[in-house]
């Protein structure tokens, strides 16, 4: 019998309860209005088009306080993607305490108090801490229960999946990562990726295309190494490779910022303006905080001779760069 109890016990560490809230997924959010601890009023309004992660927690308990610090951590990562995080206590629980444990560890998410409980219970909070992810369409697309052994790792998944920047296999394989075993080809495609991000940092183009190439070949599901490889065919003008490449990629992952912008500036070196545009566009609709973006829509306006437009669209590119990279943030080595 003991034994039992320790193999559930052990069981319940590394895999949370599925079913955290009372909320279908894909439903949406309930909305709510809730007062920081400045006294000002926050709802899920606040953060419209943004993907948002709500953290209901409590203190006097180590598993919420470690909940909060990787949820803050994630959020810095992903932060100019739109991505932010509401930290939720209970009026009823230690409000000094969780500033203090918020300042200990340099949270920078907002701190909301739910004063009559009412998120809580709209929500359907089963246990704590219990993270919830929303969708910029104000859906519920996620949700982890308490604190496994994994919660960082699909934390991550979950917002890199929300953001498009990895598939839906790739998610799965996140997932379940003690029982993923990489074979031979994922591990070779692995190798070859990072050699050819290695070459672009050195500058070195000819190469690094030779490694995505052989990457792509190794692993041609492998979104990271197909986006990769597009962006470079886009930095040698190689037209033709480059728009085959982004169609290829947005079959395995059709709402991913990165490929609609590599998409879009691959159109516009096949002088496909109007078509560039649409994409483009749309991929700024569904991230307003990509520079990138930007920049190749400023560029496809200055070749439809569009003079307006394109200044309009390379300020709002200068407005949001901090650092000029080759590749769009989720492929750049220098983050």
């Amino acid at each position: 019998m003991m034994k039992l109890v320790l193999l559930l016990f052990f069981l319940l560490l590394i895999t949370p309860m599925s079913n955290a809230i009372s909320v279908a997924l894909g439903e949406s959010a309930p909305d709510f209005s809730l007062s920081n601890a400045a006294g000002e009023s926050i709802s899920i309004g606040n953060f419209k088009d943004r993907t948002l992660i709500l953290l209901f927690w409590r203190t006097g308990q180590k598993r919420s306080a470690m909940a909060v610090k990787d949820a803050d951590e994630i959020v810095r990562k992903y932060e100019d993607k739109g991505v932010n995080a509401v930290c939720i206590l209970q009026s009823s629980d230690d409000l000094d305490e969780a500033k203090k444990i918020m300042k200990d560890n340099g949270i920078s998410c907002p701190l909301l108090i739910d004063s009559d409980r009412r998120a809580y219970g709209d929500f359907g909070i089963r246990v704590f801490p219990t993270t919830v992810l929303i969708n910029k369409d104000g859906a519920i697309a996620y949700d982890l229960p308490s604190h496994p052994l994994t919660y960082k790792v699909k934390l991550e998944g979950y917002v890199r999946r929300m953001l498009g920047e990895i598939s839906d296999e790739e998610l799965e394989h996140v997932m379940l990562p003690q029982k993923e075993k990489k074979d031979d080809a994922s591990l070779e495609a692995m190798r070859l990726h990072n050699l050819s991000l290695k070459f672009v940092k050195m500058q070195m183009l000819d190469q690094a295309v030779d490694s995505a190439v052989k990457s792509v070949e190794a692993k041609p599901d492998m979104l990271e190494s197909l986006t990769l490889l597009g962006f470079l065919y886009l930095k040698t003008d190689d037209a033709e490779n480059a728009l085959a490449t982004f169609k290829k990629a947005k079959e395995l992952a059709p709402e991913s910022n990165d490929v609609k912008t590599g998409l879009g500036g691959a159109l516009i070196l096949n002088r496909e303006y109007d078509k560039a545009i649409e994409v483009l566009e749309s991929a700024t609709r569904a991230n307003p905080y990509s520079q990138m973006t930007y920049y190749e829509l400023g560029k496809a306006y200055e070749l439809k001779n569009d003079k307006d437009k394109s200044i309009e669209m390379y300020k709002t590119a200068i407005e949001k760069t901090l650092k000029k990279h080759i590749l769009p943030s989720s492929m750049s080595t220098c983050q």
